[in-house]
């Protein structure tokens, strides 16, 4: 008896899918430029920038940390993206308003609080989940598991109500939380993991698979949608709190329509036959009935996600909310995909982001337990909310945030299985559905090839100057040095002398001009009063000079000029 039975699986995105990391790209390491968003890492950078440019940024960062920091450093690497796109170490596309939304904002306060506070335009693009080896997109396998969890979970439950318990710590009657719920349908108990039968299914990550000349993301924008329209007393309609206060996020995410974009792979342990109970009688197996195998699995999530994209759809098509051509695809690919789904071959799923919170709730245990906020209490401030059995509103993805037509979800994608050992031919149908929207994306890695030529070239000019800039810093600092050593090597008399001698210099050099009247005249003045104890020879030495700058200042004819140069001798 095998240990496993292992199956590979892949995953096409049928929508922006977006894992959250806590990471994002911030307005100080990346800039958009023709519908491209740039990143660069800010060390290896500061080889693009001028001495100036270095010294400017060294000042910023340096100022007190405050709003104003903010914005001047948004608006440094703004206002010099030309020069910093070369040094980029990841290119992704950007939706048109995003860039958009981008250029109007950047470095400039977004609004003022009542209190007249500036709110700066916090421009961070929240990234998905990626491998940082080589910057593509990652779906974590506690994610796929987590919807394949809620799933199983589901279809044990049947649709009931949360029950009633009694709390261990207060004797009171209460719903049952979400641990209590889980432990009674999968029948295992607190701090026994080994009785949890999603233990016996492994997920490995799923890695990227699609072509690697093709970026694997972009960024759009997060907008908020009600699910039902609302008046009100004058006839108008009403947005939702999100849309009122003109609330988005910009997310990066998971390109849809990449078949098998990802791939990965699952075991399920096989443990018919072994021992289910210790010596002390203590179940160390999850019970027989909840040891899912991988059609059970399958049938499960098909069941659960496809009641709620049917649902979800049918209001995004009543509110004209959806892009017909997205809709129009994704009808072909399920009636593409219907014959392996019936076998338990294929399942729908949705992960990640702006799931909705259907999808990451249970039937019936979710009725009158989902959150709805409110708005805040104009008497107390504090935010309200009440709990209803759907949520009241959707996040879809956007390119403008004022969009109310040509929407997508969030988080919907194709999961195809076949067994580790065998073989699996791609499904044509689902392929050429996705191909579709390869077009654009191909036209701009094209754009970006032929962009990284021109790049790549301003790279290579931008390092020889900077190599020349060094290079005569160095020259330099080595001639600052030898005259350092020079002038420690003179006496007190004689550096006073070259001192003079270099303000003479510097004058010729900045052909500035002056008279009798003027302070290198008086520098030689005071220095000749001094002299009268040197020696000779530092005194021909500063006679030397002296001539010099009478010429300069064209005094070489005045006696008295002439007189303070013979008391030298």
């Amino acid at each position: 008896m095998k240990a496993f039975d292992s199956f590979r699986f892949w995953i096409t995105p049928l929508s922006p899918l977006h894992i959250g990391t806590g990471e994002s790209y911030q307005p100080t390491n990346y800039v958009i430029e023709d519908g491209t968003l740039y990143e660069f890492d800010t060390g290896s950078v500061m080889g693009a920038l001028t001495a100036k440019d270095r010294e400017r940024l060294l000042a910023i960062a340096n100022s007190r940390p405050d709003t104003e920091m903010l914005k001047a450093l948004q608006k440094f690497f703004f206002e010099r993206r030309e020069t910093l796109l070369p040094w980029a170490v990841h290119r992704i596309p950007v939706l048109e308003g995003v860039a958009r939304l981008y250029g109007e904002r950047v470095g400039h306060t977004a609004n003022l609080e009542e209190s007249g506070k500036q709110v700066i335009n916090r421009l961070e693009i929240d990234r998905t989940g990626f491998n940082p080896a080589t910057c593509r997109p990652v779906l974590f396998g506690s994610s796929v598991k987590g919807a394949i969890r809620t799933a199983l979970l589901d279809g044990e439950n049947e649709g009931n109500r949360l029950q009633t318990v009694e709390d261990r710590r207060t004797g009171r009657v209460r719903k049952e939380y979400n641990l209590d719920f889980q432990q009674r349908l999968f029948q295992y108990r607190a701090g026994r993991f080994e009785q949890d039968p999603l233990r016996l299914i492994q997920l490995s990550d799923a890695l990227w698979q699609g072509e690697e000349s093709l970026p694997a993301s972009e960024v759009f924008l997060a907008v908020n949608r009600k699910k039902v329209p609302v008046v009100d007393r004058g006839g108008r309609m009403r947005q939702s709190q999100a849309e009122t206060k003109q609330l988005y996020q910009i997310l990066e995410c998971v390109s849809a329509w990449r078949y098998r974009a990802f791939a990965g792979q699952v075991n399920i342990q096989n443990v018919s036959g072994t021992p289910e109970e210790n010596r002390r009688g203590d179940r160390q197996l999850p019970s027989a009935a909840l040891q899912f195998g991988i059609t059970e699995v399958a049938r499960a999530c098909n069941d659960f996600y496809r009641t709620v994209l049917d649902r979800e759809m049918g209001v995004l098509r009543e509110r004209g909310y959806i892009d017909p051509v997205w809709d129009d695809s994704l009808k072909k690919v399920l009636a593409a995909a219907r014959e392996k789904m019936e076998r338990g071959e294929a399942f729908l799923l949705r992960v990640g982001r702006h799931s909705g919170a259907e999808a990451v709730t249970v039937r019936g245990a979710r009725d009158g337990n989902i959150r709805i906020m409110e708005g805040k209490d104009p008497t107390t401030g504090k935010q309200r909310f009440s709990y209803g059995d759907a949520a009241k509103t959707l996040w879809l993805a956007a390119s403008e945030s004022d969009q109310r037509s040509g929407l997508l979800p969030f988080g919907w994608c194709l999961v195809e299985l076949a067994p580790l050992d065998g073989t699996e031919q791609k499904v044509e149908a689902i392929e050429t559905a996705c191909e579709p929207y390869l077009v654009a994306v191909r036209r701009w890695s094209t754009s970006l090839t032929e962009r990284s030529v021109e790049l790549g070239t301003l790279r290579a000019e931008a390092e020889r100057k900077r190599q020349e800039e060094e290079a005569l810093a160095r020259e330099q600092a080595a001639r600052a040095a030898a005259e350092a050593e020079r002038l420690a090597a003179m006496s007190a008399e004689q550096q006073r002398i070259e001192h003079l001698r270099g303000q003479l210099e510097r004058k010729r050099t900045g052909n500035v001009r002056e008279q009798i009247g003027g302070a290198l005249y008086g520098e030689l003045q005071a220095l000749v009063k001094e002299a009268a104890s040197w020696t000779q020879q530092d005194k021909a030495a500063l006679q030397l000079v002296g001539k010099e700058i009478l010429v300069y200042i064209g005094a070489k004819d005045n006696k008295k000029a002439k007189e303070l140069l013979r008391q030298l001798g």
